[in-house]
């Protein structure tokens, strides 16, 4: 009787660490995708960075096949309005802000900011990115 619930709660827990992952997830997708549009176009090798970072954490594994699909829906969201994407993008940063994760996706921003050198356009998004994920962007770089 006992194994029962202790399934059932494992299963609960793990459920809601998947949850808490999500929110990294989506954040981390939408900040690489705001930075990468940030000077008007998304480069291929802006992408790649993203991708790197997505299949070197452990954590994001289960959201793998998402993951193509929401990077998919992002790039749709700002072909088609870059103002209302990069509002969900703080929307979606604000989720992390105030967590280890925010750091991470600060980071994994900068990363991809730097490729090709850190524009006006691209340090103005980055001030909004570190805004909404409660950081101290001078602090990262």
């Amino acid at each position: 009787m006992f194994g029962i619930f202790k399934k059932k709660a494992r299963k609960a827990v793990t459920e809601v660490k998947k949850m808490e992952n999500r929110d990294a997830v989506e954040a981390t997708v939408w900040g690489a995708y705001s930075i990468a549009y940030a000077d008007g176009s998304c480069d291929a090798k802006e992408i790649s960075i993203l991708e790197k970072t997505i299949s070197a954490l452990p954590a994001f594994a289960p959201f793998a096949g998402e993951i193509a699909q929401m990077s998919s829906n992002i790039r749709a969201r700002y072909d088609a309005s870059p103002r209302s994407a990069n509002a969900q993008a703080m929307v979606e940063l604000a989720d992390v802000a105030g967590t280890p994760d925010a750091v991470s996706v600060l980071c994994l921003c900068l990363d991809i900011a730097d490729q090709d050198g850190i524009g006006e356009e691209e340090e103005k998004q980055l001030k909004k990115i570190a805004q909404a994920l409660q950081l101290p962007l001078d602090q990262y770089l």
